[in-house]
């Protein structure tokens, strides 16, 4: 159910919050300070989805970042370690090109998922809880949580392949889809 949310989350731009499909609020009178303050000005080659998709998942990978962290020092296995510093490395670098994105489409800095119980996105007490487990129970928690992040983020990438305007972030969501597919192969040899 959680899936189906996000994916019309991104075919109608109208859950979580997100106002980015919403028309920007009719400027006050002029004169009044903040007569602009809240119009963005985006470029056009980026639609509704992709900005969506820049905005959701700039968030997950920033909340996976901390969970693959916790994964590099406190997993049992050693797999599991150097899998998660694996993982790690290419999600650093999916959010620069992320962050590059939302600053060439002019969309403002902000999360408006903030707190929401988003499908692929770790909320913070999983995190926190994360945090305390050790052994056995913590290798199978963490694993459970990335693959929910891979399999959302592949849902939510194959949508922008589809249904995004913007060439670049066509081709990272291409990629991403490919390298998440790899990294679930990999981590059903560690369960």
């Amino acid at each position: 159910m959680k899936a189906l949310a996000c994916v019309v989350l991104l075919a109608s731009l109208t859950a979580c919050g997100s106002s980015a499909a919403s028309p920007p609020p009719t400027p006050a009178p002029a004169g009044t300070p903040s007569a602009t303050a809240s119009v963005w000005d985006i470029d056009p080659s980026f639609n509704a989805t992709d900005l969506a998709w820049i905005e959701l998942m700039i968030p997950m990978d920033q909340q996976l970042l901390r969970v693959l962290a916790l994964g590099e020092k406190q997993a049992a296995d050693p797999a599991v370690r150097a899998f998660a510093g694996q993982v790690a490395a290419g999600h650093r670098a999916e959010l620069d090109r992320l962050v590059a994105l939302r600053t060439r489409s002019r969309l403002p800095v902000r999360n408006p998922h903030e707190g929401h119980d988003m499908p692929g996105m770790i909320t913070e007490p999983e995190i926190v809880a994360l945090g305390k487990a050790t052994g056995a129970a913590f290798d199978a928690t963490f694993l459970k949580n990335l693959k929910e992040h891979l399999d959302q983020s592949i849902v939510l990438a194959r949508g922008i392949t589809k249904d995004g305007k913007d060439p670049e972030g066509k081709k990272l969501a291409a990629s991403i889809v490919t390298t998440r597919t790899t990294q679930l192969k990999q981590l059903a040899t560690l369960d």
